[in-house]
């Protein structure tokens, strides 16, 4: 049995797309084990991530700025629109 925590990582980890309960159970195991090398960067990650990215307001890519750097690049054409469903696409 496991604690409370990390049922609670465990359950926010297998809500990611394609993974299930029995994978998010072993990425928690491997994050817990390589807590120095693993664990504790992606809380930095995580926490950079969700302070500083934005979305885009034009095109609503994610980037630190808004607009993005697609949206602001100077060779970017801007008589030409690209059609995405999602930001997977333009990534």
């Amino acid at each position: 049995m496991t604690g409370q925590e990390i049922e609670k990582l465990i359950k926010l980890i297998a809500k990611l797309p394609s993974l299930g309960t029995r994978s998010a159970r072993r990425i928690t195991l491997q994050l817990l084990k390589k807590r120095d090398s693993l664990l504790l960067p992606l809380i930095q990650s995580l926490t950079d991530v969700a302070n500083n990215i934005k979305t885009c307001e034009v095109c609503g890519n994610f980037d630190t700025q808004s607009p993005c750097a697609v949206c602001s690049s100077e060779i970017r054409d801007g008589s030409i629109i690209c059609v995405v469903q999602d930001v997977a696409d333009l990534w």
